[in-house]
């Protein structure tokens, strides 16, 4: 890829069980076309399909739906970088607090609860952006040529 070449997608999906499946599919695919490695597309994949589960489970939007922005460039060195933007309208959440109700039951085993840790773990920028009047999770991942 260039380095003036960019390419931005963006998406509305409704609120409905395995709609992930259609953002990450997507994410995936400007991933391939940009050269991103495979470890890091599987990486931003799940990240994305975490938000998007988080949105569709805790939003209670009213609108029902999830708004994704992709945008895909190289980096100042030639790496292939994808910043995604997930958005829901929803009633917001302090993510402090998520992170605490986490770590709230040590020792127990926790089942959910993860995706914010799964988010930061594979992306290389997390922003989270809340208020009472909706979400958006901005994410970077950088990736280096095809494996």
């Amino acid at each position: 890829m260039t380095q003036t070449a960019e390419r931005q997608m963006e998406l509305t999906l409704p609120m409905l069980p395995d709609v992930e499946i259609a953002a990450a599919k997507a994410a995936g695919n400007l991933g391939r076309q940009l050269g991103m490695d495979s470890d890091a597309i599987d990486e931003m994949v799940h990240a994305i399909v975490e938000a998007c589960i988080n949105a569709r489970e805790h939003s209670c939007c009213v609108d029902q739906r999830i708004y994704l922005r992709f945008r895909g460039t190289a980096g100042k060195d030639g790496r292939p970088r994808i910043e995604v933007w997930i958005t829901d309208h929803g009633r917001g959440f302090d993510p402090a607090h998520a992170r605490a109700h986490r770590a709230i039951a040590p020792g127990r085993p926790q089942k959910r609860g993860w995706g914010l840790q799964i988010m930061e773990a594979h992306m290389d920028e997390v922003e989270i952006d809340s208020t009472p009047s909706g979400t958006t999770i901005r994410m970077v991942k950088y990736g280096g040529g095809k494996s």
